[in-house]
């Protein structure tokens, strides 16, 4: 066995045996609990904290994804893309998602995280539409856009 090994051993023995004349060999068993009750509760406080501080962002996150959405759908249809439909989508099952009435108890984080994975899809799908090269002679259609107009 190595020499570091029987050394940290012994030094081990001898940082017990003042932690229990410190303590007093009587209550060193209380009192290793009592730590493990505290080191519990200090760690539940701080998933309660980190929980509120998750919920928060993904509120933050889905509601500027949506406001970036938007944005993006407004370009697209200002330049004459198809846009008006995913936004009149998107917006009502966005609201029907994370809307409640102010009496009411907030909206869960499961409902905000599908906002924010349905208004991430959508912002992505205007990114490509209007990223996408325009449309050339042999991708428009066939038929004339307004009838009575020509092409």
């Amino acid at each position: 066995m190595r020499q570091q090994t029987i050394l940290s051993i012994w030094a081990g023995g001898i940082v017990l045996a003042i932690v229990l004349y410190a303590i007093g060999p009587d209550r060193f068993v209380s009192a290793c609990l009592d730590s493990l009750l505290l080191a519990e509760a200090a760690f539940r406080n701080l998933m309660l904290s980190l929980g509120m501080h998750a919920y928060n962002l993904v509120r933050a996150a889905a509601i500027a994804i949506y406001v970036v959405f938007a944005v993006l759908g407004g370009m697209a249809a200002f330049r004459g893309l198809r846009a008006w439909s995913a936004l009149i989508i998107v917006t009502g099952v966005f609201l029907v998602l994370v809307w409640r009435p102010e009496e009411i108890d907030p909206t869960p984080v499961g409902r905000w995280l599908a906002g924010l994975v349905l208004c991430l899809a959508a912002a992505f799908a205007m990114t490509r539409r209007l990223t996408a090269p325009p449309a050339t002679g042999a991708d428009k259609p066939a038929w004339p856009r307004y009838p009575g107009k020509p092409g």
